[in-house]
């Protein structure tokens, strides 16, 4: 409140008197202004410099606070993938303890999957309208909640059940993406992302590590207790995680906003652009109607195809590994003695080699995150995702070879990679172009059509794969071939553009005020 009072009782010659030696203190203290400060013996608002989140965000630049949003936002990703990747150790363990049919199998994987899609808009519209931090904090306390829940289930029915409400909470993880970005300065923001996505690899790879460790002896019940322990921890410290200044603004809520810029500022020892933080705009927030305008349409369209491409190819690699490789070893005679395919539902426990080549296979997503860094601010954000899935096309084709296991791994391997990056890609552009308005309602919807391929792809991957591998891969393939023509006509690239806050404001020029200053 402080800030209000001085300038209220800023007097005309102490602002005017800019040659005098108080000039850089002056300068380095932001302003805000309330709406009914309209007295021009006060205020005289012409003769005010003005910025915008955006400005303030760029003027600060990266520092301790964004990596300090980075670390937290990680350990986050973490604790979700360890719940959430560990659907491909889970399914064939539960598939030998209980005797599941293939159906089964791929139904408790699809409901999850399921929950994801019902409430992914839902959690973009709390986020847009009520705040990410709310929304996030739920996700964290669903996902803790659930996922425990989980190990003490006394049969299928009730693994179904709470699979599909971890489902439900996991459908706002989303939020933490356009949380990381709007904070992030644009010279750094894609870099920021990248790095960032190599939390939710480690979450994957320390999955199956702790499955290879605790599954052949304690049983899978114990499993899922551990890797509840990285949530837990997150929980505890949540308070730590800033809300979004740009959903302060678009609410309306300037003080605030001004509070955890400060903040920033504070970490990064630096201060804030001189001059006054405008008002947002009060555009609709959080509306459909806004998402699907015009302008918007064909972009909206064009992402809705990529995120559900992506959102089937992830996953499917995810869950076909241990099939591929199983069914690679009777193609070239090095399978064990007595096993058969002949029974789809036969019971087929993962052994440490299973588990080994798991773990190489998710290797290949921390491989890609220096490639793209590379290409992102090269290339572009379009042709670095469609090269990303034309590779993904290209070694889901090679995966019909009948080859010696190396060359398998080092095609799965691939597929991981690429699709890992594709994923990453398609965040990065829906976040970077949709405005502050709709940006989570943005990437809700988008996240809902990613779960419908995500639905989808355990009846490719733990029924028609039984069946024909041959066909499976073919399926997977031709849709990244198809989402690779999609990317690379997309309209427009977002590489070095500000996120868009649709705000009105009065006068602003960042990189003047920053030649000003030097």
């Amino acid at each position: 409140m402080w800030l209000e009072m001085d300038v209220k009782h800023r007097t005309p010659r102490s602002r005017t008197s800019s040659m005098g030696s108080d000039e850089d203190d002056e300068s380095r203290q932001p302003l805000l202004v309330n709406d009914d400060t309209e007295d021009p013996g006060v205020v005289d608002a012409d003769s005010m410099r003005f910025f915008t989140v955006e400005d303030a965000v760029e003027w600060v630049g990266f520092g301790r606070f964004q990596v300090m949003i980075i670390f937290f936002e990680g350990a986050f990703s973490i604790s979700n993938a360890m719940a959430v990747m560990m659907i491909a150790v889970l399914a064939p363990v539960l598939r030998c303890e209980w005797w599941l049919e293939n159906w089964q199998v791929a139904l408790f994987t699809t409901m999850m999957f399921a929950g994801m899609l019902v409430f992914s808009v839902p959690f973009g519209s709390v986020a847009d309208t009520y705040g990410r931090w709310p929304a996030l904090w739920m996700v964290a306390f669903g996902m803790l909640c659930f996922n425990l829940l989980t190990a003490f289930s006394p049969n299928y029915y009730w693994v179904v059940i709470l699979r599909t409400m971890l489902g439900v909470t996991f459908a706002g993880a989303p939020q933490m993406d356009t949380l990381l970005l709007e904070f992030m300065p644009s010279k750094y923001r894609a870099k920021a992302y990248l790095i960032y996505a190599v939390f939710w690899s480690l979450g994957g790879t320390g999955a199956i590590l702790l499955a290879y460790a605790v599954v052949p002896r304690l049983g899978w019940r114990y499993l899922i207790v551990f890797s509840c322990i990285p949530a837990f921890f997150v929980l505890i410290f949540f308070k730590a995680l800033p809300e979004s200044v740009r959903y302060y603004m678009a609410a309306g809520k300037r003080i605030k906003a001004l509070q955890v810029l400060e903040r920033m500022a504070r970490l990064n020892r630096t201060t804030l652009p001189p001059g006054k933080l405008v008002k947002s705009s009060e555009a609709p927030r959080g509306t459909m109607k806004e998402l699907f305008k015009r302008k918007h349409l064909r972009t909206l369209i064009q992402d809705i195809i990529l995120w559900c491409g992506a959102g089937a190819l992830y996953y499917g690699i995810v869950l076909v590994s241990s099939e591929i490789m199983e069914s690679k070893a009777s193609c070239t005679g090095s399978a064990v003695p007595g096993s058969s395919d002949a029974i789809p539902c036969s019971c087929k426990p993962l052994t440490s080699k299973d588990y080994i080549s798991m773990i190489v296979s998710t290797y290949g997503e921390f491989i890609q995150i220096p490639i793209n860094l590379f290409l992102v601010d090269l290339i572009g954000r379009k042709l670095t995702m469609t090269l990303n899935l034309a590779l993904v096309c290209a070694f889901f084709l090679l995966l019909n070879l009948c080859v010696s296991t190396a060359w398998t791994t080092f095609f799965l391997f691939g597929v991981r990679a690429f699709i890992s990056g594709t994923f990453g890609m398609v965040y990065l552009y829906t976040a970077e172009y949709f405005p502050t308005n709709v940006r989570a309602l943005a990437i809700g919807t988008c996240s809902t059509v990613a779960r419908v391929g995500a639905m989808t792809t355990p009846f490719i991957a733990q029924v028609l794969l039984n069946y024909s591998l041959s066909m499976a891969l073919y399926v997977y393939g031709g849709l990244a071939g198809f989402c690779c023509l999609v990317a690379l006509l997309l309209p427009q690239d977002t590489m070095g553009r500000k996120l868009q806050d649709d705000v009105q404001v009065v006068s602003t020029d960042t990189q003047q005020r920053r030649e000003e200053a030097a």
